[in-house]
């Protein structure tokens, strides 16, 4: 679990709180919607620039102002919160957060990018239970008892009928102040295997490929717009499949206005699909949708909040009506 609230800083040296609470992970779009329409930053170069030019000032910086986790990490105000959403991404994996947490402290680091290698070399952690739970004893004492059960010394001592007089907790200290593990309440670290785990065996760009973080979660925001029908807001899979679900067949992308696009059914007018909505001396045939561009990115993105209202009052203006659709024919859709 990893929440933090992120907020403004220039607004906060303007003496103004604005932020919220953000549940990490999120894909790439939905935190950057969120900075924009949470947090009131611009994300991107054309944003600021007419952020300057209207406002004559311009968002681009956050801060950490608080945290929930159980994580093993401790996060400041100047956190970088895109790696932090790969720590809460790849702690969703961890099925053992306990051995991964006594690692990170033997390793005593607090470094996000070691911390997401120590969690994705989970199966090589050297760290073992114990062979029993008891609260009543000591972690040196837990492991004296299952270090002899290991290595047959409980098994001789019983033979010899001395069990009974063994001191399993200086037994267990012994290897613990020689350095060759390091106790915990639950397990122990064997230190002789540590190097099993190595803190840089994944790149930042390999931690991002192997976690599929551009493709986890990864929803965008559309206006859709079905033939005869009002537009509605809906998230969908940002797939080609998810878009030519929506248009039914092949998509096709338009400028709609400024930086937002309309997809639509590349073949609408050749297969005869019903009208839409019309565009001075055209339209478009069957469903489509509006939806944000990612110009920076070559790619697609989520519709702003404060865009949809403009979005459906101009769609709903442009609609063609289903009974006009079935008793008109207007010359510019032959």
């Amino acid at each position: 679990m990893l929440n933090v609230w992120i907020g403004n800083l220039g607004k906060y040296n303007e003496g103004e709180l604005v932020g919220d609470w953000l549940k990490l992970p999120v894909s790439k779009n939905e935190l950057d919607n969120f900075l924009r329409e949470k947090v009131g930053l611009q994300i991107t170069q054309e944003e600021v620039e007419k952020s300057l030019e209207k406002n004559g000032v311009c968002y681009e910086e956050y801060m950490i102002n608080d945290y929930e986790t159980d994580l093993p990490i401790k996060i400041s105000e100047y956190s970088n919160l895109k790696m932090l959403n790969l720590l809460a991404l790849a702690s969703e994996r961890v099925t053992n957060m306990e051995k991964v947490d006594a690692y990170i402290e033997c390793e005593n680091t607090d470094d996000i990018e070691e911390i997401i290698n120590i969690m994705m070399q989970e199966d090589k952690i050297p760290y073992y239970q114990y062979d029993l739970e008891s609260e009543l004893m000591t972690k040196e004492e837990k492991y004296g008892i299952t270090k002899a059960d290991m290595n047959g010394l409980t098994a001789f001592l019983t033979d010899k009928n001395v069990l009974a007089y063994f001191d399993f907790e200086k037994y267990g200290r012994e290897d613990d102040l020689s350095g060759y593990v390091e106790l915990y309440e639950n397990g122990y670290i064997d230190r002789s295997a540590m190097d099993e785990v190595n803190l840089h065996y994944y790149s930042l760009d390999e931690i991002k490929e192997e976690l599929e973080f551009e493709k986890q979660n990864n929803k965008i925001k559309v206006v859709f717009k079905e033939v005869g029908k009002d537009p509605v807001v809906m998230e969908i899979e940002d797939t080609l499949e998810a878009k030519q679900k929506l248009v039914e067949g092949l998509i096709e992308v338009v400028p709609y206005n400024e930086d937002l696009l309309l997809i639509c059914n590349e073949e609408g007018k050749i297969t005869n699909l019903k009208p839409n909505l019309k565009f001075d001396y055209d339209y478009i045939a069957g469903n489509c949708f509006i939806v944000g561009d990612d110009f920076e990115n070559e790619g697609f993105k989520s519709i702003r909040d404060d865009q949809i209202e403009d979005v459906i009052k101009d769609l709903k203006e442009r609609s063609i009506d289903i009974e006009e659709i079935d008793e008109m024919e207007v010359y510019w859709w032959k």
